[in-house]
């Protein structure tokens, strides 16, 4: 073994600073957990964080690459930390973990800091009297960060890969400082771990080799050394054992791994490599847009602005550890930025070590403002000036990160309250438990995981006499499972399935179900009955109100059941009046009036937008008819008026609405969940704002690069697809591109609501003309709709009504 050189901050450990910042860690970690512990979900989620919940307390295997490291983790942590639910201590356990981590931030900062103080010189002692503060900072500053945050108050296996990554970071680092061997051998084992949770994690290694090999260049002639270092990184390891050893009688996941191919199919995630490296070269400067958008989210400017700052002073005093953050951040962003999913998940570790880099710059102002009271530049001594300091620095950067965290709070970005997929579960036992059915609930994995969690971890089995749970994947489409499962019993989804709707089947609403029935569909009946004809041709038999209180910005539920006796040849669409506001709806995934077959009971779901500006109050709903294809926009009643009245809605106040002034400056309001702030087209030199008159020049084959700015609205309801299409003269798009935000990197709602409201993101797109486009005038139109609806976000006006769903930009002249 080689031996230790002497530490660099020998002679510090007297000093009351110094001592002071070896016990911050407690009260910070202690302080930080109680922070997440408390905005938890108390429960089960929609999709992964539910698997991450149950595969644990069954030791199951979860989906690719499996989180060996994980699983033996959660489950040790289920069966010591007894409180509450299975789901809610194990959404404790990334509490802890995101605690951890933000430790292990406050850890590497500090050590850095002894470095650079040691490195100043003499007059660095001064410094220990801050030594608690930099670091602090820093770790705050990482623990305000909605990414970070939003991971922490869930069960999920990413925010064990940001904890296992600056742990590597950290005792990296403190080898380097020591120079004791055993902190490497600690690195060699969390390696080992890391390897067994998930691949991402490896994405610092080349980081990590470097920075070995630039602090001890002979550590590959050391053979002793070297097998210390393997030694551990196989006990890492060890975790792997798990899945052959339990494969063949695992109660859920792959039972082959006990094989060679099965084994390294798991753990390779070969499914799911068509999602790397996604963007090409062009793409480039718009992923780095996207980045900086993100980064906005994060951290405020001034924080930004800190981090190169720390950069340099590493470069400048501590090449070595620069080199190690350098090439770790740039081997993580450019893999995740051009990969398409968990990028938010993905984005953890290398914004854990920005705020590291973060911690550094804010020494360096220290440094700067010493070297004054050092020179004498102002008339008092060195411990007064560095006191003083300590309190302007204090003054200047901790409210940094306590407004991030106020500002999280006050935008909803705590579950404490978000109950929806318990709400689910108890819809699906209120509807099929004991009735003896038979039903088959065909089901994608976001609504099954939950449903798993009461069925695996809490024992809370339904019984298949009731109701039979299948799961949909990818490999089975929506219309084969309904045909699979046709004659086992009554078929209901979760949700609206287009693909369903498109094989001919109808989807009849049921509550929180949508019953799958063969036309026609006679046997329906409404909860509100009613006998009224529009313009003679379409009876309208009666509607459902789930309720008759709504907030303001929420949507409002209405189904209605009609009718007609003759096929018809025009699209008519029933639209609905709230006081002085007129909702108008769109063919969207509806059935329309042309399909209905003569006698069958058409039911459709619709939603009634009540605007921001809507005062509070009492308000009648009522409902009237418009023939679309003849354009006549009102059409007479059987009982002499134009709309009817279904009911007296109540609407309440909210607190979540958007801040004053913030409809008016938008292009366009989507939904009431996301607006519109600005649109920017460029074409070669040319340059348009949304809205454009004069039409942008293209040529076929060229590239439109489209920057769009949206904000969040409200907490949003559902995961948002972006639409951007080049229409011709008829509304055809010739060209287009349908995604997630920001390339897949910020989904509106994944498993819960992810976007918090006032949030801006800057949305980059480049749209390539096809090389064969005829010339002439086009238009470049915009808008989003629901991934799994299909059905597009109204457009809300100012006044409340809803005015379409899109928007069109400006003119495009290819020539």
């Amino acid at each position: 073994m080689a031996k230790s050189r002497p530490s660099y901050a020998e002679g510090a450990a007297s000093d009351g600073g110094g001592r002071l910042a070896a016990w911050f860690p407690v009260p910070l970690f202690l302080g930080v957990f109680a922070l997440y512990a408390s905005t938890a979900a108390p429960g089960t989620l929609f999709g992964d964080p539910s698997e991450y919940q149950f595969i644990p307390a069954i030791l199951g295997i979860a989906h690719p690459p499996g989180y060996a490291f994980y699983t033996l983790l959660a489950r040790l942590w289920q069966l010591v930390v007894s409180v509450g639910t299975i789901a809610f201590r194990t959404n404790l356990l990334a509490a802890a973990t995101g605690a951890w981590t933000v430790t292990a931030v406050y850890l590497l900062v500090r050590d850095l800091q002894a470095v650079l103080e040691q490195r100043r010189g003499p007059s660095g002692r001064e410094g220990y009297l801050l030594s608690p503060l930099v670091p602090l900072f820093a770790s705050l500053a990482l623990a305000a960060a909605p990414d970070l945050w939003q991971h922490a108050i869930h069960a999920n296996a990413h925010i064990v890969s940001a904890a296992l990554a600056v742990t590597h970071l950290w005792l990296l680092t403190r080898w380097w400082r020591t120079g004791r061997d055993g902190w490497l051998a600690g690195f060699a084992l969390t390696l080992g771990l890391a390897v067994t949770h998930h691949p991402i994690t490896m994405m610092g290694m080349p980081a990590y080799g470097l920075f070995i090999l630039a602090v001890r260049p002979g550590v590959l002639l050391r053979w002793r050394s070297l097998l210390l270092l393997f030694g551990c990184f196989l006990l890492g390891l060890s975790p792997l054992l798990y899945y052959p050893l339990r494969s063949p009688s695992v109660p859920f996941g792959p039972t082959d791994m006990n094989t060679w191919d099965g084994f390294v199919r798991h753990i390779t995630a070969r499914g799911l490599r068509v999602n790397l490296f996604h963007f090409g070269l062009a793409d480039q400067p718009d992923r780095l847009l996207v980045l900086w958008s993100l980064l906005r989210l994060q951290f405020f400017l001034p924080i930004l602005l800190l981090i190169p700052v720390g950069w340099v002073t590493l470069i400048r005093r501590t090449p070595r550890v620069a080199l190690l953050t350098g090439v770790f951040l740039l081997g993580h962003l450019a893999f995740t930025l051009n990969t398409v999913q968990d990028v938010m998940a993905y984005l953890l570790l290398p914004f854990s070590a920005l705020a590291v880099l973060a911690g550094s710059g804010a020494w360096t102002v220290l440094d700067w403002g010493r070297r004054i009271v050092d020179e004498e530049a102002v008339p008092i001594g060195s411990r007064q000036g560095t006191a003083l300091l300590t309190i302007l620095l204090a003054l200047a950067l901790l409210p940094w990160p306590a407004v991030r965290a106020v500002q999280n709070l006050s935008r909803g970005i705590s579950l404490r309250d978000f109950t929806a997929a318990e709400a689910w579960v108890d819809a699906v036992e209120r509807r099929f438990a004991g009735g003896g059915e038979g039903a088959v609930l065909l089901a994608a994995w976001e609504y099954l995981t939950p449903l798993w969690v009461h069925t695996y971890a809490q024992g809370e089995r339904l019984d298949e006499a009731d109701v039979t749970l299948t799961y949909v994947s990818t490999a089975t489409p929506w219309h084969e499972a309904v045909w699979s499962h046709i004659e086992d019993g009554p078929i209901y989804l979760p949700d609206f399935r287009p693909p369903v709707r498109r094989a001919g089947f109808r989807l009849v609403p049921e509550g929180a179900f949508y019953r799958v029935e063969a036309p026609p569909v006679t046997a329906a009946e409404p909860s509100r009955p009613l006998d009224v004809w529009a313009d003679e041709r379409v009876h309208i038999l009666g509607y459902d109100l789930p309720t008759s209180t709504v907030r303001v910005g929420e949507p409002l539920e209405v189904v209605l059941y009609q009718s007609v006796e003759e096929r018809m040849e025009g699209i008519w669409m029933p639209y609905a009046q709230l006081g002085p506001i007129e909702a108008r709806w769109t063919t969207d995934s509806r059935l329309l009036t042309t399909q209905w077959e003569p006698g069958e009971i058409a039911v459709e779901r619709y939603e009634v937008l009540v605007p921001f500006n809507l005062a509070p109050g009492e308000y009648p709903l009522r409902l009237g008819y418009a023939d679309l294809t003849g354009g006549r926009e009102v059409l007479p009643l059987s009982d002499g008026e134009t709309t009817v009245e279904l009911d007296r809605i109540t609407v309440l106040p909210s607190e979540d609405v958007p801040s004053e002034g913030t409809l008016e400056a938008a292009l366009a309001n989507l939904d009431n969940q996301v607006g519109l702030m600005e649109a920017r087209v460029r074409s070669g030199f040319q340059s348009r704002h949304a809205f454009w008159a004069e039409p942008v020049r293209a040529e076929p084959g060229s590239a439109l690069d489209l920057t769009l700015r949206w904000r969040a609205l409200a907490s949003p309801r559902n995961s948002a697809t972006v639409f951007i299409h080049l229409i011709d003269e008829a509304g055809r798009p010739v060209a287009g591109w349908d995604y997630t935000p920001l390339g897949g990197s910020a989904p509106t709602y994944l498993w819960f609501p992810k976007w918090l409201p006032g949030q801006t993101y800057t949305d980059p797109y480049r749209l390539t003309l096809p090389g064969d486009l005829p010339p002439g005038t086009y238009r470049l139109e915009v808008g989003m709709y629901g991934m799994i609806s299909q059905r597009r976000f109204p457009v809300v006006d100012l006044s409340g009504d809803l005015a379409g769903d899109r928007i069109i930009l400006g003119p495009v002249r290819v020539e």
